[in-house]
């Protein structure tokens, strides 16, 4: 079974032809569509190049279909959420919202993984233990 990430308000299907979907806006006031890939931890991005961010911006990600705000606050640190289908597996995947801040997590029923050079690998959301 293929992987699948959906929103997790509307769960409409973000992912297109090996990319993850949102509508995104940054602090600059700029706005456009941000493809992301969907192996967790690899942080290229593809937007069009008028869509400008700069390093260290926050950047609000929404769900293209329905247009819900996907961000989320955990531990005084804001990430976008979505969910992650797996194997008949679901996952709540949080990554950073600063641009530049390479920061993932799964979260799983048992199951934590931390991907990134900024990942806490300790943090723990739900009472979950990191899986090394």
């Amino acid at each position: 079974m293929e992987k699948g990430f959906y929103c997790p308000f509307c769960h409409g299907q973000l992912y297109v032809n090996e990319r993850i979907v949102f509508s995104a806006k940054a602090n600059s006031g700029q706005h456009g569509l941000i493809l992301l890939t969907s192996d967790l931890g690899d942080y290229r991005a593809m937007k069009h190049p008028d869509f400008t961010i700069e390093e260290g911006e926050h950047v609000d990600f929404f769900c293209p279909i329905c247009h819900s705000n996907l961000i989320v606050e955990k531990e005084a640190k804001m990430f976008t959420r979505i969910m992650m289908l797996e194997a008949g597996d679901e996952y709540e995947i949080l990554f950073s919202q600063i641009a530049g801040e390479k920061a993932t997590y799964i979260i799983g029923e048992k199951e934590f993984k931390a991907f990134g050079d900024d990942a806490n690998g300790s943090t723990n959301f739900w009472g979950v233990s990191p899986n090394y």
